[in-house]
């Protein structure tokens, strides 16, 4: 009775009834779309003082979205903690008027990340109903001229 077992078993493996099944993954890649220009991110490391919230969490999330790594500092500790929870950034409670502690969060992004590429200064910007209105262009225009390539050679052209 082993025998006809292990003879069964035997012509299932040969005849490949055995082997695990193969499942096939067909990956389609969209084509770009006529005129669009597609920008390839390095890792940038971005650290984003102040703001009003909604041009800030806009701000986040487009570098978020590029890949990159973000830093919030801020002086509501109440609404950027669940931003910097939600989207995986660091948050440093921040005093704007402190230059010691601007020195400190650097120092320490410097040290963790070896660097920072992008500072965005959103101090300025604190009426939330002009924030809110353009924080969308506005974090998307602030993302695109982060780009080393724009940055480094100050120019818009690309070799695409």
């Amino acid at each position: 009775m082993a025998d006809n077992y292990l003879e069964k078993r035997m012509e299932e493996y040969r005849a490949g009834k055995l082997a695990p099944k193969v499942r096939r993954v067909v990956h389609t890649s969209s084509a770009p779309v006529d005129g669009a220009l597609i920008l390839n991110f390095p890792m940038l490391n971005v650290v984003i003082i102040g703001g009003g919230i909604a041009l800030l969490s806009e701000t986040v999330r487009r570098f978020r979205s590029v890949g990159a790594r973000v830093a919030i500092c801020h002086s509501d500790k109440r609404l950027c903690t669940p931003l910097a929870q939600s989207c995986s950034c660091r948050y440093y409670p921040f005093d704007e008027n402190d230059a010691s502690r601007r020195e400190a969060v650097l120092a320490d992004v410097e040290e963790r990340w070896g660097g920072v590429d992008v500072a965005v200064d959103l101090r300025e910007c604190q009426d939330e109903e002009v924030a809110r209105e353009m924080a969308e262009n506005m974090a998307m225009l602030t993302v695109i001229h982060s780009h080393p390539r724009l940055a480094i050679e100050g120019s818009y052209e690309f070799g695409l």
